[in-house]
């Protein structure tokens, strides 16, 4: 299929999706979702579904995760989750998780990278050239022979999105990757994320530490209670400041700031996002008064 200019192509569909654990209530409730090629951001507070939403998107539901019954349906692409082998899924859509440490297998950082290939049965020759490829994206070569517990947590969420990397997804699905980092070790993280979004893939984050990614992200989709609340751009979601405060969400700093401005008497021309848009609207003000 040939993409003109400003069409988007739908990487997922989330239709009509029901999903409750055995003898509990529902966690997911008529969750209908398109998503193309950008930058999502699912966010809500603690126990609104966003990881059991997660697990739908990537297959774990229904192949996986298996104390629980989902109703309607899910399409990566053309493919059907209810009909699709997770190792075909896994090609389509890569998932990475809080705990970078469930999902690193290897004993060196080479042999993780490596490892989802050697069970494609691909060529050496080819396994080394994609390795070398990914090392080099992820700022990773000197770690090479390194053993992964050798890594900060930022390193190893790198790793881990290596070994995603490592199997070609055009979608990359992150539930909470920067839960347990420290600040530094979030920036690596996030700088991955920056050179995925630059170079086409599909992201979809889950997180409730937004102000380190807003920067990055195209739309938001915001559930409560096992259900779709939100689903709009990150600036007319942050400035919906009732909505956002019920939520619980950990917002930038600079978007604390701007609604006490606001609520001063403050007008401002653009809701801002950052510290660079926040600091603009001030010399807007500045210039005109």
């Amino acid at each position: 299929m040939v993409i003109g200019p400003g069409e988007s192509v739908e990487k997922i569909i989330v239709e009509n999706i029901y999903y409750k654990h055995y003898n509990s209530e529902f966690s997911l409730k008529n969750i209908n979702l398109k998503i193309g090629n950008e930058f999502v951001l699912l966010t809500g507070p603690s126990g609104s579904g966003k990881s059991t939403l997660v697990y739908c998107l990537t297959g774990l539901i229904p192949y996986y995760i298996r104390n629980g019954k989902m109703s309607g349906s899910v399409w990566i692409d053309d493919k059907n989750t209810n009909d699709t082998p997770l190792e075909e899924l896994t090609k389509k859509v890569g998932v990475v998780l809080q705990n970078p440490e469930s999902q690193i297998f290897g004993m060196t950082v080479e042999e993780d990278l490596a490892f989802g290939l050697e069970n494609l049965c691909m060529p050496r020759h080819q396994i080394n050239k994609k390795v070398n490829e990914i090392l080099s994206f992820l700022e990773l070569k000197k770690f090479r022979n390194m053993p992964p517990e050798a890594l900060s947590g930022g390193q190893k969420q790198k790793l881990v999105i290596g070994s995603v990397l490592a199997l070609e997804p055009e979608i990359i699905v992150l539930d909470e990757p920067l839960s347990n980092l420290d600040p530094w070790g979030a920036r690596l993280v996030v700088s991955t994320l920056e050179k995925l979004k630059k170079a086409g893939r599909t992201i979809v984050l889950v997180e409730r530490k937004i102000e380190n990614v807003i920067h990055l992200v195209d739309r938001v989709v915001a559930l409560e209670n096992g259900r779709i609340i939100a689903d709009e751009s990150p600036r007319k979601f942050l400035a919906n400041k009732k909505l956002v405060e019920r939520l619980g969400i950990n917002i930038p700093q600079v978007v604390k700031l701007t609604y006490h401005l606001k609520s001063s008497g403050f007008k401002f021309m653009k809701f801002p996002l950052t510290a660079e848009e926040f600091m603009s609207e001030l010399n807007e003000f500045h210039n005109k008064y």
